[in-house]
């Protein structure tokens, strides 16, 4: 095979991360014109991704760690988490190992939805822990995968279907007035025309729909018994900015949201700001195999701020057991568990 030109790696790279930025449906159609233009472009772009998707799930380099350890002892332990302090100590800190066991293995689907710039009209893709993946629609609409996420994708000449299985994902929808895009997840049903929307499904089944831009309208899936005995509800419309937070056992609850920090993801970041510990490293678990715990349940009340890298519990650990009187109790290749600091 003729190797491939710098230029052509160079150009991925760009590509890789415009992506990352702009999801829209223009900036896929000419991603998708840039792939057909040369055949080196391609698998140019598939090897930015394989090394792209290494670094993320890569664990923090034990040698930095090290240092910041040391340097963590000569100074006081604050008691608070400061925003710009966590975010600067964050940003040293994240040094990248390169050697990680490549992923989806002995599971095409998977591999298949790693591959960005895929057109689909249909078929199940899935992400592992700490995977982001892309997916271009034959409409022009796109998906992007977050950690741990499966999604079924259907077309039909009337309507698109995507039913999100697990997890979280993004979508940027290709207006078609006469064929409604429609996202189902738990006990919702999420349709749009022309839109950008995040929906996001816990384990809980909870279901959070976040709205970027356009209008999306959400409402319920009812039982077919439910149908029988019971007029439809309303459906509740979404505008820009908005979120729609609903559960089996509480009632849908729309509120103002923080969009940037809602889709952070896309970026490879978690954002938290005045969080409960407790809320944060269930955040930082998802993305991870190695679970933090606390020994002392009260702990998950203090409060937490900050910009992690998506993937990365050891500097997490770092930086709190650094700001607040925690302190490591234990620690294995599965589980890390804190406990209160001297």
């Amino acid at each position: 095979m003729e190797p491939l030109h710098d230029d052509a790696y160079a150009a991925a790279a760009d590509w890789h991360t415009r992506l990352d930025e702009d999801a829209s449906a223009q900036a896929y159609a000419e991603f998708d014109a840039w792939l057909a233009a040369d055949p080196r472009n391609k698998p140019a772009f598939e090897a930015v991704e394989r090394t792209c998707g290494a670094l993320a799930s890569a664990r923090v380099d034990a040698r930095v760690l090290k240092l910041r350890r040391e340097a963590l002892s000569a100074t006081h332990r604050l008691r608070f988490f400061r925003f710009a302090a966590a975010a600067a100590v964050v940003g040293v800190a994240v040094a990248i190992a390169y050697f990680v066991n490549p992923l989806f293995k002995d599971d095409p689907a998977a591999r298949s939805a790693m591959i960005m710039g895929t057109t689909t009209e249909g078929g199940a893709f899935r992400t592992a822990v700490g995977e982001r993946s892309n997916i271009t629609l034959s409409d022009g609409s796109s998906v992007v995968l977050n950690t741990n996420s499966r999604v079924e994708i259907r077309f039909t000449p009337e309507q698109r279907n995507v039913r999100l299985l697990a997890g979280q994902a993004w979508f940027q929808v290709a207006k078609n007035p006469n064929r409604p895009f429609v996202v189902e997840a738990g006990n919702r049903r999420v349709t749009a025309l022309g839109t950008a929307f995040d929906v996001r499904l816990d384990s809980r089944d909870s279901v959070q729909v976040t709205l970027a831009e356009g209008k999306v309208s959400v409402e319920p899936i009812l039982s077919p018994l439910a149908r029988l005995i019971s007029a439809p509800p309303m459906p509740e419309l979404l505008v820009a900015g908005e979120a729609l937070i609903s559960s089996d056992d509480a009632p849908a609850e729309k509120r103002k949201a923080d969009v940037a920090k809602v889709v952070s993801w896309r970026q490879g970041q978690v954002v938290f700001d005045n969080d409960t510990l407790d809320a944060a490293i269930a955040e930082i678990n998802r993305y991870s195999s190695t679970r933090i715990e606390l020994a002392d349940p009260a702990l998950g009340q203090l409060r937490v701020s900050g910009v992690f890298k998506a993937g990365h519990s050891e500097s997490f650990v770092e930086t709190v057991t650094g700001h607040y009187p925690l302190q490591i109790a234990s620690r294995d290749e599965s589980r890390i568990l804190l406990t209160s600091g001297q």
